[in-house]
């Protein structure tokens, strides 16, 4: 009898330890899947630094960084609206990386993958038309 109820409890304690190891690995997994970004861009904040009744949106995109801070839109990571597109674009080819970003070292020319955050809201409107 007693046998039995330590065989019981062992087989219960593996069972355990193979589910936390499966979660483990599907929690690597899916850290492994998520694309990193190395830089965050406010796209249109300079504009409208007073704005706070606007929602803001971030967008991943792959893009093209030249030395003088000027931003090359490749591709988005996830397919985008026309709207969003648009509106992206316009205000992304008045951006320029500050000139400090590359002397500090945060920001790197060349292609990579960086966050573009914008506000959103009623301002798109004025883009759309």
């Amino acid at each position: 009898m007693i046998f039995l109820i330590v065989s019981c409890q062992l087989k219960q304690k593996e069972s355990l330890n193979e589910g936390i190891i499966e979660n483990t690995n599907n929690a690597e997994t899916a850290l492994d899947d998520t694309i990193k970004v190395t830089a965050i861009f406010w796209i249109d904040k300079a504009e409208y630094k007073y704005a706070k009744e606007y929602a803001f949106r971030t967008v991943k995109a792959k893009v093209s960084i030249h030395e003088d801070g000027k931003v090359d839109l490749l591709e988005f990571v996830k397919e985008q609206t026309p709207g969003v597109n648009k509106y992206v674009r316009h205000y992304l080819a008045k951006f320029k990386v500050p000139q400090i970003m590359f002397e500090g070292g945060y920001i790197k020319t060349g292609e990579q993958i960086v966050q573009l955050r914008c506000l959103w809201g009623d301002r798109q409107k004025k883009i759309m038309q």
